[in-house]
């Protein structure tokens, strides 16, 4: 009789035991009514999906059902040669480059054909393409896709050079009902083509248009508009706007002159205005904004004219501003602002210091007592400007609870380019100026510093 190994058939029993447990993990997963692992493979990504089905046999194709958002925008690959091909030293290496870039995104925009061929879900709660696709490629089909697919967000961005005329056709032919949100980049919207997204899409609440081609004459209105999102930022094109939507929360424009109408917005209580365009200041919708952010970084000096003739902002308790810090400018727009704002909570200022002095601050007497309890400056590098607004801010406010102090560079500004001081932005020395200005600050208030 042949003795068996005591270890060989330690090691039986341990693998015996290790397949019954993977055995009964697979039973408890192929025993999910059916519904719940595709509900549960929808809020992954398409990726993450995918992959489950290595799990059983019966998860090998069910990622194919996924019914949740895709997001295309560019691959890995793409975004480091992109990178690389903008350090490149001479043409003819950059010219290799963008020729291996060119063949790396043909194969991207293959798989993502072939991926949106393998899905059989009748929805799909989102859709997004956000990357140059070049030449060549038909663009109509995604289009097609999101709406056979009843998305209901869809965002669309295809290069700044890329030009593509939404198609009305294909909306036409199949109702979008389903469509929530629609976010525009780098793409033209025709009058016809905005008209029925205003009447033919009920469900439509969010609908941004950037560096967009639009009609001249904008009308944002109808009989069941449920628009609760408006963006429209450097549509150059556009002269003039009118806006009838009871439901609309949020209202954002960021380009150049405008002559606007607002029928009827009771509903408004976000606002944010940008560019050369000032004429917001004439709305009468202003008393009733809760949240408002301004950009005047293309308006100096003029601006200080402009922010003369603000109304009372009696609703207003949260105010951010973006201005290029000016000896003569900045603190008399925040001066004028608060002023103007007397239920404010929060004053979020943004400065892009793009020609800092370090003189001796100025003092300044209590002129009016604000009801302000936070005060953030983000861009911070200790200017005598900056420590000059805080001090005011200190005095006059008697409620002010907490200061942040952001010695981080603020958002790269999109309407002006950077100065030649953003490019030797010392970050450790703007924190020193920022913890040596928590002196001059009384116990009492909060003082952070990132």
């Amino acid at each position: 009789m042949i003795m068996e190994d005591p270890a060989s058939k330690d090691y039986k029993q341990k693998r015996a035991k290790a397949n019954n447990e993977k055995g009964y993990e697979e039973d408890l997963i192929n025993q999910l009514p059916d519904g719940i692992p595709i509900a549960i493979l929808s809020k992954l990504s398409i990726n993450e999906a995918a992959r489950t089905s290595i799990l059983s046999r019966k998860w090998r194709y069910l990622w194919t059902f996924f019914s949740g958002a895709l997001e295309f925008d560019g691959s890995p690959v793409m975004k480091d040669m992109k990178k690389d091909i903008e350090k490149a030293s001479g043409r003819h290496l950059q010219m290799a480059m963008e020729i291996m870039y060119d063949a790396e995104r043909h194969m991207y925009i293959s798989w993502i054909n072939g991926l949106l061929c393998s899905l059989k879900s009748s929805t799909l709660k989102g859709l997004k393409f956000w990357f140059h696709v070049g030449s060549g490629w038909d663009i109509d089909n995604w289009v097609h896709f999101a709406i056979q697919k009843k998305v209901q967000k869809l965002e669309l961005y295809f290069g700044p050079t890329f030009e593509y005329v939404l198609p009305l056709h294909w909306f036409k032919l199949e109702s979008f009902n389903s469509l929530c949100v629609l976010r525009l980049k780098s793409i033209t919207v025709t009058k016809e083509m905005l008209e029925y997204l205003l009447c033919c899409c009920p469900l439509l609440e969010t609908l941004s248009l950037v560096n967009s081609g639009v009609p001249t004459i904008m009308k944002v209105s109808g009989p069941s508009l449920k628009l609760k999102c408006l963006e429209l930022v450097r549509c150059w094109e556009l002269v003039n706007l009118e806006i009838f939507a009871e439901n609309l929360v949020s209202f954002k424009y960021y380009g150049s002159h405008l002559d606007t109408e607002f029928k009827s917005v009771p509903s408004l209580v976000e606002a944010a205005f940008g560019g050369s365009f000032m004429g917001f200041i004439r709305e009468s919708f202003l008393p009733q904004i809760k949240v408002l952010k301004l950009d005047i970084t293309q308006n100096s000096p003029e601006v200080i004219y402009w922010l003369s003739q603000l109304p009372e902002l009696k609703n207003l308790k949260h105010l951010e501003l973006v201005t290029c810090v000016d000896e003569g400018i900045t603190l008399s727009s925040c001066v004028m602002l608060l002023k103007a704002s007397p239920s404010l909570w929060k004053f979020t200022l943004k400065m892009l210091n793009t020609n800092p002095t370090f003189r001796t601050e100025r003092k300044f007497t209590v002129e009016c007592q604000y009801s302000l309890k936070e005060l953030e400056l983000v861009g911070f590098c200790g200017s005598a400007c900056e420590v000059e607004l805080v001090m005011y801010v200190i005095e006059n406010a008697v409620e002010l609870q907490k200061i942040t102090i952001d010695t981080r560079l603020p958002t790269k500004p999109k309407l002006r380019p950077l100065g030649e001081h953003f490019k030797t932005w010392d970050h450790e020395e703007n924190r020193k100026r920022a913890w040596g200005l928590q002196k001059k600050i009384p116990p009492g208030i909060e003082f952070v510093c990132l």
